[in-house]
Parts: C-alpha cells; sequence; structure tokens
C-alpha cells in the first residue's frame, strides 16, 4: 500500500458508507486510486516543515478527501493547511 491501511480504510468508508468492510483487494485498488490521484500533488506543493514520512502523507490524502474542493490540486491545499493548524501526531 502506499499510505496507511488505517486512513485509507478511514477514507473508504467515508465515501462508501454502506460498505463499511472492503475487502483487501479493494482496499489495495482504493489505496492505489488515491495515490494516482494526490500523490503528484503532495509533492508538488510540498511544506518544508511537514516531512512527507508515511503518517503525515497518509494524513494529508485522507484531508483531501475530506475536502469540499472540486479539483485535487485544491484539495491537497485545503489539506496541508488544516494539517498546518491541526498538526496531527501519530
Amino acid at each position: 500500500m502506499n499510505y496507511q491501511r488505517n486512513w485509507v480504510l478511514a477514507a473508504y468508508r467515508a465515501e462508501h458508507e454502506a460498505r463499511r468492510n472492503p475487502s483487501a483487494q479493494t482496499l489495495d485498488t482504493f489505496d492505489q486510486n488515491l495515490f494516482n490521484l494526490y500523490e503528484q500533488q503532495l509533492q508538488a506543493q510540498a511544506d518544508p516543515n511537514i516531512p512527507l514520512n508515511a503518517f503525515n502523507r497518509s494524513i494529508l490524502v485522507y484531508f483531501a478527501t475530506r475536502s469540499a474542493a472540486v479539483t485535487p490540486t485544491t484539495q491537497v491545499r485545503h489539506a496541508y493547511e488544516f494539517f498546518r493548524h491541526t498538526r496531527p501526531m501519530p
């Protein structure tokens, strides 16, 4: 997986409320879709004060999925803003 499984599962459950227990393959596919959608923007908008380790990348992607914005660029920008204001910890 590209991101930590617990954050991928949280994002999956938020988007698929009726399907609460995805198979491992479904979760792996969802993770790859998140990677394809967001990873380039995570790198492009990188903040020098936020190391892109496994936890931070995972939570940034989760935050991006919860943004009301339409484009991945704006969703990731919102994710970084929220991260900077909340400073989540593993």
